[in-house]
Formats: structure tokens, C-alpha cells, sequence
């Protein structure tokens, strides 16, 4: 597991306060709620939690600080027994020797043996080694205490040692179940696609729908908020073996005023003659509402507004801008102060 300092982005002398707001911004960010199709915001999320929980304590980060634990607050020592190439083989040979046939010496049933010599049960010492490789080596302690405390004829003791109150087959078979689920691999049936349109109002805040599969299964499915023109969202098959996932691809529907380019926004304002010589200000409708802006003197029609943060949200977290181009427009009538105007300064322009 990697250092709390590099999760949480802090230095080894950073104050309280730092660490407290590194945390919640991390937090926020990587909350599954805020990343439901990322696979890996739950565990980016556990590893904050417990940089945090580690930093937080001064006792605990002390300790950790001068090397008395790791990074899961594991306190540092040399595991009890060591691994082969395969830290599961003594447990194996433990389940044979169990069950097998009679050993060369005579003896049926041979227990394995802990480094003292002592038997730990029958399959008592292996096991330990297989939790200690998986849970650690205070879940193994906890498990050896309890079965050395245990009375016979109690029965199976029971611990608060994951998988420990299970038989040890049994505890593999529900470990290889957690990770078929996590590495769940993907349909081989062909992919749908379907293309969603949205209006720039739900761009910005997500969008959430349904997927049919089939004429029998409705898959909800939510987009985060900033949905670009053109993103494509993968929703997994409900039933792999009957159809194929289906990849969503979203699209800007034409807006009356605003039109988006990547995460930036861009708009159109009309302005008089007047107002582009001598400046002005008009009020812009935005997606969050109105916005006074300031016309600068002599604006031409090349000229461009820009309102950070105005924009749709990016995948940084940040916002895009706002494009407001001006356009300078003549009146719909002749205005003939205007044409008398314009034919004086162009007699002057020839005396």
C-alpha cells in the first residue's frame, strides 16, 4: 500500500489542517456516489479513508513515521513463517497428509507442525500462514490465540478473523468469488449502441435513463455532470450470456442561444452601431442565469466576450468558459439620420 503522504498528496510536515482539507477534497472527488462508473472509486476511496485515519491520530502517525507500522497500521515485523513460490503449498500438503494414505513411519493422519514442533491442528499452522498472507498477521495472531485458548469439545472456536470460523476450502472458494466478481469479464456478445440527445440544462447537471436489454430487462444508467457532446458510456449487460453491453453515445440538442465546444460555451449578442463605437453593457442569459456584461468601445464583430467558469464541467472538475461574440448589426429600417450621417463623412473623406 502506498505511503499515507503520497495518497492524501501532503508533505511529512504538513499540519492538520492540510491533511483535513486534502482529505475532503479527495474524498468529494472519489466518492463512488460521484464516480458510479468508475470501477476503481471504491477502493481509491478506501485508501483515502485510511491514509487519513492514519494521519489524523499523532500517535499513530508517529508511529508510522518513525517505521513502528506500515501503511495499513500494521505494526512492522518478520512474519512468522515464511512463503515458497507458492505461499499455499503447506497448506495443501497439510490437507493431504490429513486425508491421504498412511505416512512412511506408519502414522495415518499426520498433523502439521509449527516451527516449535508442536502440532497446531490439523490444518491449524497452514491456514494461519495462508491469513497472515491475505489479512495480515493480526488477523493470523488473533486466529492461533483463539485456537489455543479453545476448549475441547467446544466445537469449531469462533473468531473475529475474517474467513477464520469457515473451513479453510471454503474461505478460498469465497475470496476466488469476491475476485470473479471484481474481474468480471466482458460479454463476448456484440455491443449495442444508442445515441441519447440532451439539452445543454442537462449537460450540465447529468443525466440518467434507462438502456433496454432485451424486451424483459431495463438497465438504469446515470452520466456525470459535463456530459460533452460526443461522450460515449459503456452500461454492462444485465445477462452476458444473452446480449452484449451497451455504449451510449450523448449528443448537445441545438440550443437557442448557446452552442458547446468541448466543455466551453459559446453565444451570440447582437449590437448597434452606436454601441459599438462608443461601448456599452447589455445582460446575457447564461445556463445559470443572467450575466451583465460590458461592451468595450470600438468593438467590432470579431470581437469576443469570455466569462470563465461559465462553462460545462470538465473532467479536471473545472468548469469551461463562456464565449460571448458580438455582432454589430444595422437597424431593420433605413434610419435616415444614420445614411446622412454616414454620406457626411464620406464627403469629408474626399475634401
Amino acid at each position: 500500500m502506498r505511503s499515507p503522504y503520497t495518497v492524501l498528496g501532503v508533505g511529512k510536515t504538513a499540519r492538520t489542517e492540510d491533511i483535513k482539507s486534502a482529505y475532503r477534497q479527495l474524498a468529494k472527488t472519489w466518492h463512488p456516489d460521484q464516480k458510479p462508473d468508475d470501477p476503481q472509486a471504491g477502493v481509491r476511496f478506501a485508501e483515502i479513508a485510511q491514509a487519513y485515519k492514519l494521519l489524523i491520530d499523532p500517535d499513530l502517525r508517529m508511529q508510522f513515521d518513525e517505521g513502528h507500522i506500515d501503511a495499513r497500521g500494521r505494526r512492522r515485523k518478520r512474519p512468522v513463517r515464511g512463503f515458497a513460490a507458492n505461499p499455499f503449498s503447506s497448506f495443501k500438503r497439510a490437507r493431504t497428509t490429513e486425508s491421504g494414505p498412511q505416512a512412511k513411519d506408519g502414522a495415518a493422519g499426520t498433523q502439521a507442525k509449527g516451527p516449535d514442533g508442536q502440532a497446531d491442528g490439523s490444518d491449524g499452522a497452514s491456514f494461519h500462514d495462508m491469513v497472515a498472507h491475505i489479512f495480515g498477521e493480526t488477523a493470523a495472531k488473533q486466529a492461533r490465540e483463539t485456537v489455543q485458548t479453545a476448549k475441547p469439545g467446544d466445537g469449531r472456536a469462533k473468531t473475529d478473523a475474517p474467513g477464520l470460523d469457515e473451513d479453510p476450502l471454503n474461505a478460498l472458494d469465497a475470496l476466488f468469488e469476491k475476485w470473479k466478481t471484481l474481474h468480471k469479464p466482458e460479454s463476448d456478445m456484440p455491443a449495442s449502441r444508442h445515441q441519447i440527445e440532451i439539452t445543454l440544462e442537462t449537460a450540465l447537471i447529468g443525466y440518467r435513463g434507462e438502456i433496454p436489454f432485451g424486451s424483459t430487462a431495463n438497465v438504469s444508467f446515470n452520466s456525470p455532470p459535463g456530459t460533452l457532446d460526443g461522450m460515449e458510456l459503456r452500461v454492462p449487460s444485465p445477462d452476458p450470456t444473452l446480449h452484449g453491453d451497451a455504449i451510449v453515445t450523448f449528443r448537445h440538442a441545438r440550443h437557442a442561444r448557446l452552442r458547446s465546444v468541448g466543455a466551453d460555451l459559446h453565444g451570440d449578442h447582437p449590437i448597434n452601431l452606436a454601441e459599438a463605437v462608443l461601448g456599452g453593457a447589455f445582460v446575457f442569459m447564461a445556463l445559470d442565469g443572467p450575466v451583465r456584461m460590458a461592451i468595450p468601445e470600438w468593438s467590432g464583430s470579431d470581437t469576443v466576450l469570455r466569462i470563465p467558469g461559465l462553462g460545462l464541467p470538465a473532467a479536471s472538475g473545472a468548469r469551461g468558459d463562456l464565449h460571448v461574440h458580438l455582432r454589430v448589426m444595422l437597424p431593420e429600417k433605413p434610419d435616415p439620420k444614420l445614411i446622412e450621417l454616414m454620406r457626411s463623412s464620406k464627403r469629408s473623406w474626399f475634401m
